[in-house]
């Protein structure tokens, strides 16, 4: 026996099934794989490219539409300008998937964005991919985001109000 296989039967030997189930009450948090967990929804048409050759779209194409939603709503709802000098840019500094479901082309799958912590120059997405009409994501992923100035990268010293607002807005708790 491996010693990986021999570790796994002893922590296996040692477990306990104690039969208990845990139950939420109500007023618990909406689960983040839950369409109510998210505030704002963008519809995305997968593309045939985005297939991988087991017939469903590729883990490393989710982070283009967790990318997309983000962003969209950045521009349309907290006025960044990516294209202005003044305005901050954003540099991801951590991202993370989890994959539920496959989605396969010619599916459209709706991003649902949540925003979960804001700090003074940073912050961090919830996204669920969804395809369309379903109640349960197939994948959850999200990244965090650190707005630096355009000029020498560093962190600003507080997000400009009207970016702060738009982002209050999808807040959860």
């Amino acid at each position: 026996m491996s010693a990986p296989s021999r570790r796994l039967a002893q922590i296996t030997a040692h477990t306990v099934n104690t039969g208990n189930i845990v139950k939420l009450s109500s007023s618990a948090a909406p689960d983040q794989r839950s369409r109510k967990y998210y505030r704002q929804f963008l519809p995305i048409q997968t593309r045939w490219s985005d297939n991988d050759q087991y017939g469903h779209v590729n883990n490393s194409i989710y982070y283009f539409y967790i990318d997309t939603v983000v962003n969209n709503y950045l521009i349309d709802k907290c006025d960044l300008q990516p294209q202005s000098s003044v305005s901050p840019i954003g540099l991801v500094v951590s991202s993370s998937a989890n994959f539920y479901q496959p989605i396969s082309f010619p599916a459209v799958v709706e991003a649902g964005l949540a925003i979960v912590k804001i700090g003074k120059s940073s912050v961090t997405y919830k996204v669920g991919i969804f395809e369309r009409g379903k109640e349960q994501a197939s994948v959850v992923g999200g990244f965090t985001h650190v707005f630096v100035n355009a000029e020498d990268r560093r962190p600003i010293s507080q997000l400009p109000s009207a970016m702060k607002q738009g982002m209050e807005a999808i807040l959860v708790n």
